[in-house]
């Protein structure tokens, strides 16, 4: 089509030159105007994405401290709760702990501020996220370190898990998102632990929940030589309120477990959950079910103990990318912070035993 216009062209101009030398006078012409075409309706595709549409992740980042109780000192003397990235290691028979971050009966590695897509943060005065050492497990965030379990002075340690991947529809308010990797939570420095693995977050347009799969070691707080591996079952970790579950294009969200309120039936031998008071409540039960097992459930709902107040579970942050995170979320109360227990006819001064025979915390 080019070439056909160039012809034409050479034509127009040669036929005025030949005219003028002939001396013959040129009309004037009058060239048609051309027509104009006719406007065609088009879209313009727009740029602003629909932020209703279905979109995957591929590395989403879970944030969750549990609860204040897993970040405070223990009752037995010189030993603390904390979080461990990773598989805290078999110690090979109960009663062991974690000093300097290794077992202090082999001196094998039994800690780890962070094991591949999986890491420990805590908290500093100044509000910032810091990677975890072993001597901040037992400081709060000011440095000071935490003598009693009662203080109300926590480590404000947090689990960071990236890589996550899954698929979210902020249209139809479904999510699925599956992390891989493991953490630990370390009760008595070691005399009683357990490990969570692979975390995953479903969210359908009724309910929202986060499941992991434990494992991990029976203990005994009446026979501290009892030590014995635990089946593997994969439960829920911790059921979130649906209307604080928002699923934006862009960000993720926070959101409080449920727990104030929430009953708990302890087996027979187990401690009886204790309905009263403003701290009363408990994590999922099938969680509580594998840890009554464990012997370490009491940790996790309100037993009559001192520390009913710091068992209520933290909140938990969802980050769609690893890169661009919500903000971390605080703890039931802020770290480093005091918190004052309120007084109670029916809170004695330490937790409530087992009875005899019982599995339940270790010696304190």
């Amino acid at each position: 089509m080019r070439r056909l216009l160039l012809t034409a062209a050479v034509v127009v101009l040669s036929a005025p030159t030949a005219a003028l030398a002939s001396g013959e006078t040129l009309p004037t012409e009058t060239a048609d105007p051309s027509p104009t075409a006719t406007p065609t309706a088009t879209t313009t595709p727009s740029t602003t994405p629909d932020p209703a549409a279905a979109f995957t992740v591929d590395d989403a980042q879970l944030r969750w401290g549990l609860n204040d109780e897993s970040n405070n000192a223990a009752f037995a003397p010189g030993t603390y709760n904390f979080l461990s990235a990773g598989q805290v290691p078999d110690p090979g028979s109960g009663g062991r702990t974690i000093r300097n971050g290794r077992w202090s009966h082999t001196d094998a590695v039994a800690w780890w501020a962070s094991r591949g897509k999986v890491r420990i943060e805590k908290r500093t005065a100044d509000g910032r996220f810091v990677a975890a050492t072993f001597a901040g497990l037992s400081t709060d965030a000011s440095g000071a370190r935490i003598t009693s379990p009662t203080s109300g002075r926590f480590s404000g340690h947090q689990v960071v898990v990236d890589g996550g991947r899954g698929s979210v529809d902020p249209r139809a308010g479904t999510a699925t998102v599956s992390w891989t990797g493991s953490f630990s939570v370390v009760h008595y420095s070691g005399m009683s632990y357990f490990v969570v693995s692979d975390p995953r977050l479903v969210v359908t347009r009724s309910e929202a929940r986060l499941t992991g799969t434990l494992s991990g070691y029976a203990s005994d707080r009446d026979d501290p030589t009892r030590w014995t591996a635990m089946p593997r079952q994969t439960v829920t970790l911790a059921n979130l309120p649906r209307s604080q579950v928002a699923l934006p294009a862009r960000g993720g969200f926070t959101a409080t477990p449920a727990y104030a309120g929430v009953r708990y039936d302890a087996p027979a031998a187990g401690i009886a959950q204790v309905r009263s008071g403003p701290h009363w409540g408990a994590f999922p039960s099938g969680f509580l079910g594998w840890l009554d097992r464990a012997g370490s459930a009491a940790y996790w709902y309100s037993s009559g103990g001192a520390t009913d107040a710091y068992k209520t579970a933290s909140p938990l942050a969802v980050s769609w990318s690893a890169d661009d995170p919500v903000a971390p979320p605080s703890g039931p109360a802020q770290p480093g912070s005091t918190t004052t227990v309120p007084a109670s006819p029916s809170a004695p001064a330490a937790p409530l035993p087992p009875p005899p025979g019982a599995g339940g915390q270790p010696p304190g």
